[in-house]
């Protein structure tokens, strides 16, 4: 194995003596120049209101729904002289409308943020923990799922992270340790006997940054650069029919940031957006794959810029490349990383309006390689595998319109071309990517604390499964769904009554073969929740 990177050890520590020490830093005012946006994720997982003295708030609610869902959430918040506090609660539950198909979910997020005179520290910490009962595919294994109650899949997430953030003139000065641990567990019943599978994961990165505001002749600069520094470790194993594997994998990675943003100002505002990122990662010999990898060094770079060619219509042209480095490992090759995925963007859009009209319209295109999915079709348990290069092309347009004072418009177009490219199987569309896409919406809004919204979305038809063969052509029908939602406040109560699938249409959620494995969407859906806020 491989140790610890040393700089991550020492800047470890050096993060919890500047947690430390900057209490007693702090001499000076926080200039108003600079905004009080951070550098940090921790920072904005918490209330920045520290102004009110001895404020406190909070949130009760509850929901109820059919086919056995609920939920409910607690929320409460406290600031006072810089310091502010918050903490929540959630349950969720549901039944489903599948036999043996139940989800239940808990979590809890909470934080604090001490502010001071040049500058500001903190801490967040949340943990989410799911259960879920498998729905039975096929008539036999009911009676396996009967005999078998403890055929389920459970989940559970922490992370917690620490900041610390200094303001020396125009310059941000900050850093972040955060941590994350997954768990997972499965129990899957099967006609030969069960099979077992755990996961562990823990992960843990250092982003110190520095931040500088400032201006070159009349061109506003905001120059951002920064370091992620992590280490990452999984376990896993499985057990089938009295047998079993283990695996254990470790990972090392160093990533330096640039971001520049340029506003030059006057009467058609030009602004320009360039970022880059270059990540180096680390495996333990013993995992490397046969041949080396091609995935040790990735690089993403970003480049945006706007254009106000009056004073109602602007125009915006994007293009990036990004990457994604497969984290867990469960793959048919036994716990071999995957291919890096890459993914292009070009993006051209134009905006036109105001608060009583606007339209906006935009040209994107996407091409992806060796893109990382979670094949089910690879045994009863599945596995993580790369998809060959594909592309996706489009537009979407999206309007608003202020009909009345209390009456409001929005509509919503998008067209989409998806494809394979270079692959000998070439289908005439990606399965289960919809062609067009519509959507309307109408929103009132009352008095006495009285709104609502009503709104049909329209999907066309699309292709079933087996895309590595291209021999299904048959079609999932087109279909359009209807859904709403009535809300009252009554003093610090709010009521409302919303529904989904309202005219309750058939329709299917996945259907990953050809005319088989079809999945349907929920029937039509009613809730009722009531909110308390104090």
């Amino acid at each position: 194995m491989m140790p610890a990177p040393l700089a991550l050890t020492v800047a470890t520590r050096a993060l919890l003596l500047c947690a430390l020490a900057m209490p007693a830093c702090a001499q000076e005012s926080l200039p108003d120049a600079l905004p009080e946006a951070g550098l940090s994720a921790g920072a904005d997982a918490v209330p920045a209101d520290a102004g009110a003295a001895g404020a406190t708030h909070g949130d009760l609610s509850a929901e109820l729904a059919q086919g056995g869902q609920h939920s409910v959430r607690s929320a409460l918040s406290y600031a006072k002289d810089g310091m502010s506090l918050d903490a929540a609660l959630d349950e969720h539950r549901n039944g489903n409308y599948r036999d043996g198909s139940v989800f239940r979910q808990r979590g809890f997020s909470g934080g604090a943020e001490w502010k001071i005179r040049q500058g500001r520290f903190g801490f967040s910490a949340d943990q989410l923990h799911q259960d879920t009962r498998y729905p039975a595919p096929e008539a036999p294994y009911l009676a396996l799922l009967a005999a078998r109650p403890e055929d389920l899949y459970r989940y559970e997430v922490r992370r917690g992270s620490a900041f610390v953030q200094r303001y020396v003139g125009n310059f941000e000065l900050g850093v972040e340790l955060s941590q994350r641990t997954k768990r997972a567990h499965a129990l899957y019943a099967g006609e030969a006997g069960s099979t077992q599978s755990v996961y562990r994961s823990n992960r843990l990165q250092l982003s110190p940054r520095v931040r500088h505001y400032g201006k070159l002749g009349s061109v506003g600069t905001d120059t951002e650069v920064g370091l992620d520094l992590m280490q990452w470790e999984r376990r896993s194993g499985n057990a089938v029919r009295g047998g079993d594997g283990a695996a254990q994998r470790r990972q090392h990675s160093r990533a330096l940031l640039l971001r520049e943003e340029l506003a030059f100002g006057g009467v058609y505002a030009p602004r320009l957006l360039l970022g880059f990122r270059h990540e180096q990662f680390q495996l333990d010999p013993a995992d490397m794959p046969a041949g080396g990898s091609d995935w040790e060094n990735q690089n993403a770079w970003d480049v945006q810029g706007s254009f106000l060619l009056r004073s109602q219509l602007s125009v915006y042209a994007k293009a990036a490349r990004s990457y994604r480095i497969d984290d867990d490992g469960y793959t048919s090759a036994g716990y071999r990383p995957l291919a890096g995925q890459l993914r292009r963007e070009t993006e051209l859009g134009a905006t036109y309006g105001d608060h009583l009209r606007s339209a906006s319209v935009r040209v994107f295109s996407e091409q992806l390689s060796n893109q990382i999915v979670f094949d089910q079709s690879l045994g009863q348990l599945g596995f993580a595998g790369n998809l060959e290069p594909s592309r996706r092309d489009g537009i979407a347009i999206e309007t608003s319109v202020l009909l009345a004072p209390d009456w409001r418009l929005d509509a919503q177009l998008r067209q989409v071309h998806a494809r394979y490219d270079d692959y000998a199987y070439d289908g005439p569309d990606i399965a289960l990517v919809p062609k067009t896409l519509a959507a309307l919406r109408l929103y009132w809004t009352g008095r006495h604390g009285a709104s609502a919204d009503v709104g049909v979305q329209w999907l066309r038809a699309l292709r079933y499964g087996q895309d590595f063969s291209g021999s299904c052509l048959a079609q999932v029908p087109a279909f359009a769904t209807i859904d709403g939602r009535y809300a009252r406040k009554l003093g610090a109560w709010e009521l409302e009554l919303s529904g989904s699938n309202l005219a309750n249409r058939r329709h299917y959620g996945d259907a990953p073969g050809c005319r088989s494995s079809i999945y349907q969407h929920d029937r039509r859906q009613l809730r009722l929740s009531a909110r308390y806020h104090f």
